[in-house]
């Protein structure tokens, strides 16, 4: 008998994006599973186009009230049937085989969750193209060996026992219950990443947007280390890095005129992070594009030598604001359609 899995879609505002991931949805190659749709309150016809698709086995559940991601995937849960749980966004579309790419790595009893890979649906857009191969230069190349949490709520699946053993989706980790989870979920069992497991969302295509979404994630992680929830090193890399880039450009200018022996060393540091932030990116990137075929060296080059400063710029910012003067009970839960 097939394990059975319950996919939980939390949707707000999703009349036009979530067609695409219904249609997904509803082609996936593995029969034994459910499809529940979470309408938080939304304000337009989100309910009304998941219901034109209840006869395709897709149950919708409606909330009275908006309450953010968290408790949209809350509600979904109550009504889950299935041994595991699956999590993707309304304006996310999921390959054929995505359940059974999941299937085979909880055929090992001690995985209790699998995090998968992301990439740009929107990649006709400079901005989105550009982003999506430096998530796939993070999550692909280096397997999201520099970041500490290898789930995300766009592409994940964990065993329904061990996420009711840990209380659901925490409804106060604003804008990080996904990798607030990921950090519980590896202190009692093993979470897998599989890069190769793929689904296509919707990002940003401006700056602002950019800058938007990795503050407020930046935010998020400030408010858990002011939470000391979790007391993870791997969370510091990323601030510490940037903030030594800025400290040994300080330190290079104001030595200067002292000559190369004081300078020196802070310009060889200060240089050797700006490759690491900027430069490097930019072969590795055009190997993936070489790999997937894509042809669009000449435009997303340069961007890719910006695109890791700006983004660490508003992590770094967001988790310092966070940190200093972020309350866990001012902030209203957020979707991600909001702070594009």
């Amino acid at each position: 008998m097939t394990t059975k899995f319950s996919i939980l879609i939390p949707a707000y505002n999703e009349e036009h994006s979530i067609v695409s991931c219904l249609n997904s949805l509803i082609s996936l190659n593995y029969d034994n599973r459910e499809i529940i749709i979470v309408d938080d309150a939304s304000t337009d016809h989100t309910a009304g186009v998941v219901k034109t698709c209840s006869e395709k086995g897709i149950v919708l559940v409606q909330r009275e009230k908006n309450g953010g991601r968290a408790a949209a995937l809350n509600s979904g849960l109550q009504k889950a049937t299935g041994d595991i749980i699956v999590t993707t966004d309304a304006d996310t579309v999921v390959p054929p085989d995505w359940l059974h790419r999941f299937e085979s790595y909880f055929k090992d009893p001690h995985v209790i969750a699998v995090g998968g890979s992301y990439r740009a649906r929107n990649m006709d857009k400079p901005l989105p193209h550009a982003t999506s191969i430096l998530d796939q230069i993070l999550n692909g190349l280096f397997k999201k060996s520099v970041i500490p949490n290898k789930l995300s709520g766009v592409n994940s699946a964990i065993r329904r026992d061990a996420l009711m053993h840990l209380g659901g989706f925490n409804e106060h980790a604003w804008w990080s219950e996904d990798s607030e989870l990921g950090w519980k979920l590896d202190e009692v069992g093993q979470v897998v990443y599989d890069p190769d497991n793929v689904v296509n969302t919707i990002y940003p295509d401006t700056w602002s947007g950019i800058w938007r979404r990795k503050f407020y994630w930046g935010y998020a992680m400030g408010l858990q280390f002011k939470q000391r929830i979790p007391a993870n090193k791997k969370l510091l890399i990323r601030p510490a890095l940037f903030i030594l880039l800025f400290i040994s450009l300080f330190i290079f200018l104001v030595s200067l005129p002292y000559g190369f022996p004081i300078y020196g060393i802070p310009g060889i540091i200060f240089f050797f992070l700006l490759n690491l932030l900027t430069i490097l990116y930019i072969p590795l990137g055009v190997i993936i594009m070489i790999k997937n075929k894509d042809r669009h060296y000449f435009k997303t080059a340069p961007l890719l030598a910006i695109l890791p400063i700006v983004r660490e710029f508003a992590y770094v910012c967001g988790v310092g604001m966070g940190f200093c003067r972020g309350k866990m009970t001012k902030i209203k839960p957020s979707w991600k359609k909001e702070t594009k």
